[in-house]
């Protein structure tokens, strides 16, 4: 899952949301100040990788993209958020503007107290929108294209995430079938091994 699946499979909690979108980037752990929402973000996302690092559906997803290639995974990643954004209302009851905004004033006002490496991080996803830019297919191919930027020659001789575009233009519909399927089970999992209500979910 990307960066608006992990905020959106939190907590309605400015923390939660924040632990769950900065496991990766933190390697899952907590700066010493962090609070219990968090680190409760933090291991809800260890809990939506496994699950769906290991679905069915997910690993058929990933062959139908390419048998070989590194970056198929990310590349899925973020179709998933594209998928999430075009299907918003039916997983969720706050409209996905006012849901994003929210979520991006109150960010800016909690990494105040955040270390500088999530604080750079979180400015950059903010401030260049990036969770309203998976809304469109020009959204994704832009994210491909940000992805490729950071390679190192080395890596982009292996593999690069443009090259994924013609792959996914030609299973879109294949793929949208499968996550609509796999995205409720997932919210499922989240579910039954959290303690929060998570009332923003439609389902």
């Amino acid at each position: 899952m990307n960066w608006l699946a992990h905020v959106f499979l939190s907590e309605k909690s400015i923390d939660n949301q924040l632990g769950n979108l900065l496991a990766d980037p933190l390697k899952g752990r907590a700066f010493s100040s962090a609070s219990k929402e968090f680190k409760d973000g933090l291991r809800l996302h260890l809990i939506i990788d496994n699950f769906t690092d290991t679905h069915p559906i997910v690993k058929d997803a990933k062959k139908s993209l390419t048998k070989q290639g590194y970056l198929k995974g990310v590349v899925l990643d973020i179709l998933y958020d594209y998928y999430l954004s075009k299907y918003w209302s039916k997983f969720c009851n706050v409209e996905r503007e006012k849901f994003l905004e929210n979520f991006r004033t109150q960010a800016l006002r909690a990494i105040t107290s955040y270390p500088k490496e999530a604080i750079d991080i979180i400015m950059q996803v903010v401030i260049n929108r990036h969770l309203l830019s998976y809304a469109s297919l020009d959204g994704v191919n832009r994210a491909l294209c940000r992805i490729d930027n950071r390679l190192s020659s080395r890596a982009k001789a292996k593999d690069c995430a443009i090259n994924y575009i013609p792959l996914i233009e030609e299973e879109l519909e294949y793929l949208e079938r499968g996550f609509l399927y796999f995205f409720p089970e997932l919210m499922r999992e989240v579910r039954e091994n959290s303690n929060y209500k998570f009332r923003h979910w439609a389902i």
